[in-house]
C-alpha cells in the first residue's frame, strides 16, 4: 500500500515523518530510507531530524535516480544492471566534461551555445585555461542533473533520442542535448524506457493488485 502526504512545507512534511516514525517505528538494525530531491534537501532534512529527535542515525538517503536505479537492479537481472549506474549524475558530469573538449563537438553548429558558454575566443582546441576548464566543469555537471531528471520525469524523450526522433520534441534550440545524449549512449547503450519495461514484466503476478 501506498500511501501520499502532500503538503506545500518541508516543516510539515518533517513532522508527519516524525509522527508515521513515533506510531510506526521501524526495528532497532533496520534502515529508514528516505527519497529527496537535492543534496540540499538532505543536508537540511538530516539536520532537522536531529533537532528534533536529538539524534538522526540509521538514515538513507536517496536521490531518485539512485533509488530508481537500486529498484530496477532488484526486479532484473543483476547481470543486466550493474551495482553502480554509469547514467549517475557523479559519473555523467565527467563523461560530459570530456566529451564537450572534442573537437567534432567544439566544431559542431549545434552546439554552438554550449560552447560559447564555457570556450573562449582564445581556445585552441588544445589547451584550455583554467577559467574555461572550470566552466565546462560547471556546464557537464548542470547537464548532468538534467539528464538524471530526465531518466526519472521524461524518459520518453531520451527514448525518442536514442532512435533519432529529435524532430518530434520540437527542441530545435537545444537539440544539441539530444545529439550529446547519443554521444553518451554510443559509448554505453542504456536504454530508461526499455530498462523499465525489463524490471516490470519481473515484478511477481502476487505483487500486482488489479481492482
Amino acid at each position: 500500500m501506498i500511501n501520499l502526504y502532500p503538503a506545500n512545507k518541508m516543516e510539515n512534511l518533517l513532522l508527519l515523518l516524525n509522527k508515521i516514525s513515533e506510531v510506526s517505528p521501524l526495528g532497532v538494525f533496520n534502515q529508514e530510507v528516505i527519497v529527496v530531491q537535492n543534496p540540499g534537501m538532505q543536508h537540511w532534512l538530516n539536520l532537522a531530524i536531529a533537532n528534533e529527535r536529538g539524534i538522526s542515525m540509521n538514515m538513507c538517503y536517496a536521490l531518485p535516480a539512485q533509488y530508481l536505479w537500486k529498484l530496477i537492479r532488484t526486479l532484473a537481472s543483476e547481470d543486466d544492471v550493474p551495482d553502480q549506474s554509469p547514467y549517475s549524475r557523479e559519473v555523467l558530469t565527467w563523461r560530459i566534461y570530456a566529451l564537450l573538449a572534442t573537437n567534432s563537438l567544439v566544431e559542431d553548429s549545434d552546439f554552438t551555445p554550449a560552447t560559447r558558454y564555457w570556450l573562449s575566443s582564445s581556445g585552441n582546441g588544445k589547451d584550455f585555461s583554467s577559467q574555461e576548464n572550470l566552466k565546462r566543469y560547471q556546464l557537464a555537471e548542470q547537464m548532468a542533473d538534467l539528464y538524471e531528471q530526465y531518466l526519472i520525469f521524461r524518459p520518453q524523450w531520451l527514448d525518442s533520442w536514442q532512435k533519432d526522433e529529435i524532430s518530434t520534441l520540437h527542441i530545435t534550440e537545444n537539440k544539441w542535448q539530444a545529439k550529446l545524449w547519443q554521444l553518451l549512449i554510443k559509448q554505453l547503450a542504456y536504454n530508461p524506457v526499455e530498462l523499465l519495461h525489463n524490471a516490470i514484466e519481473n515484478i511477481p503476478p502476487s505483487l500486482l493488485l488489479i481492482p
